[in-house]
């Protein structure tokens, strides 16, 4: 868990419910909240991200898993494309799903997400706060209480194989 004097966290909402994958506003909410995560996580520059991606063996990146049989692969995200996409997916409610934990190999920068268009971050105490330019789209919290959960912990199946991570 975090150490709540060097890091804060913060809850990113939607104002509203995510419910039809066509609706302008729906779609403006996703990429808002990707937005805000990515500078986040990029602050000062930094560009050293990985996530974990749980999945069957076989199935390609981001796609299937099964508690009991998905291994764990870390993917880098150091490329700003890449990271843009699995933070837009992971967000986005209508995707198959993506990341459960983005983290950055510089700091304490992390990134989880909830069902229905949510965003956790944990951010170092002296970041620039998350700030939301529209407010009618995307409202945003500190959550100290998420210091108190495992929303950051990431997930790891039992590891059968003797493997640690897979390559990507």
């Amino acid at each position: 868990m975090p150490d709540a004097g060097r890091v804060r966290t913060y809850g990113i909402f939607p104002v509203f419910d995510l419910t039809d994958r066509e609706d302008a506003l729906v779609q403006a909410c996703i990429s808002l909240v990707t937005e805000i995560v990515i500078e986040c996580l990029r602050s000062g520059g930094d560009n050293s991200h990985s996530a974990m991606d749980c999945r069957n063996p076989g199935s390609g990146p981001w796609q299937d898993w099964s508690s009991d049989i998905a291994e764990p692969y870390l993917v880098p995200l150091n490329d700003a494309a890449a990271l843009r996409q699995v933070v837009y997916l992971s967000v986005d409610p209508f995707s198959p799903g993506c990341a459960t934990v983005i983290r950055s190999a510089a700091n304490c920068r992390a990134a989880t997400f909830g069902y229905d268009g949510q965003a956790f971050l944990c951010l170092r105490h002296d970041d620039k706060p998350p700030f939301s330019p529209n407010p009618e789209l995307v409202l945003i919290e500190e959550r100290p209480d998420l210091l108190e959960t495992d929303y950051f912990d990431g997930w790891m199946p039992e590891d059968r194989s003797g493997k640690r991570f897979l390559s990507k």
